[in-house]
């Protein structure tokens, strides 16, 4: 293993130790609670069903996904709301390359700076966005729910919720060291053959940002994108994908009695966007499977020959396999600005979808992708 990856994963420890420190004791006494109130910690399973249809779920990926956070961005833009925060020089100048050179040596520096200060002023930016969308996309959230499905009631208990972050503190604790092992391993491999790698736009944020940027940077990474991201993938669509109504189909009759669906027909179309999203990241001239985009496009291949293998091997939930492996495929590849992330992020898609399935909710699922993302605030934050 080299020098520098070495050191990441002892200052990963560190950081995943510090969050372990704060999640343990809350995970303890959510256990206990439950305990006495006889819940248990891991439900057994039964069938999860929910009203909505595929177009709903379509119809609500854009608009949270795409809608609410383009219309803040563009309303921040407009107005003087960076300047209000920031001071009136905001966008700050790019500072001058710190030695002397050539002109040439000296005009390339000052290209990459600027190219890494526009970088940081977007993750600024994105971090807003994403920190001020959050309660328009909650609220819709809501407002759909009871105008849509006022009949409608969510298997979620209030009574079980020391149990889920109970089970949300375990389910962390297994999955985190198994996905980090995976991100080594395959930025191993990556460097190995040049396949495409890119870093994360948050970590072109600088310690010498102000504190509030560091605060957007932990509630962005650590509660409102967890929370965002698994009602869109955990709730309405693996909810959808395992027992939800056909794509158009609003039969009148109560829906527990509405006619059920083939798994493949919801599993393959997800599958297959997720792998033409995976396939087409390589941004890079010549050919598909040449240069540094070769990774995307193996990526993409493996998610098709291990759908294929898994049905094969399947007798039994062959439903509830598909809907977790797809939604685990398709959170992946929105991820794919950043390789080789989708594929360590594709384990965890199916962590927290086994999650959600098993407790019929996104509760636990919020809790592990939390705690997981806090392990990367801090990892960050000590200049990872």
């Amino acid at each position: 293993m080299p020098a520098d990856l070495l050191t990441d994963a002892v200052r990963m420890v560190w950081c995943g130790l510090t969050v372990a420190a704060v999640a343990g004791p809350v995970g303890l006494v959510g256990y206990i609670l439950a305990r006495r109130s006889g819940i248990p910690v891991l439900p057994r399973p039964r069938p999860w069903r929910v009203p909505w249809t595929g177009f709903e779920v379509l119809v609500g990926f854009l608009i949270l996904n795409a809608v609410i956070p383009g219309v803040v961005f563009s309303s921040l833009l407009q107005s003087s709301f960076f300047q209000e925060v920031y001071g009136p020089d905001f966008p700050p100048p790019v500072a001058t390359p710190p030695f002397e050179a050539s002109a040439a040596v000296a005009g390339a520096v000052a290209a990459l700076m600027a190219r890494d200060h526009q970088a940081e002023l977007a993750a600024v930016r994105g971090l807003w966005v994403g920190i001020l969308s959050l309660p328009l996309q909650i609220g819709l959230l809501v407002l759909a729910r009871y105008g849509l499905y006022p009949t409608w009631r969510s298997p979620a208990d209030p009574r079980a919720i020391p149990a889920r972050l109970a089970l949300g503190t375990v389910g962390w604790a297994v999955i985190t060291p198994v996905v980090l092992a995976v991100h080594t391993a395959v930025t191993i491999v990556f460097a190995r053959f040049d396949f495409l790698t890119e870093e994360h736009p948050l970590s072109k944020l600088s310690a010498a940002r102000p504190v509030i940027d560091h605060l957007l940077f932990f509630l962005q990474a650590g509660v409102a994108a967890p929370l965002i991201e698994e009602v869109l993938f955990r709730g309405l669509l693996l909810g959808w994908l395992v027992g939800g109504r056909p794509l158009f189909h609003r039969p009148a009759i109560a829906f527990p009695n509405r006619p059920r669906v083939l798994a493949d027909r919801r599993v393959w179309p997800v599958l297959v966007i997720g792998v033409g999203m995976a396939a087409l990241t390589g941004r890079y001239p010549g050919e598909l499977f040449a240069g540094p985009a070769r990774g995307p496009v193996l990526f993409a291949a493996g998610l098709l020959v291990g759908w294929v293998v898994l049905r094969t091997v399947l007798r039994r939930n062959r439903r509830t396999a598909g809907a977790i492996y797809a939604s685990a495929a398709l959170f992946a590849v929105v991820h794919s600005g950043v390789w080789p992330s989708p594929i360590p992020l594709f384990v965890l898609g199916l962590g927290l979808g086994w999650l959600a399935v098993r407790t019929r909710g996104v509760l636990t699922p919020v809790v592990v992708h939390g705690l997981f993302n806090a392990v990367s605030v801090l990892f960050v934050l000590r200049g990872g």
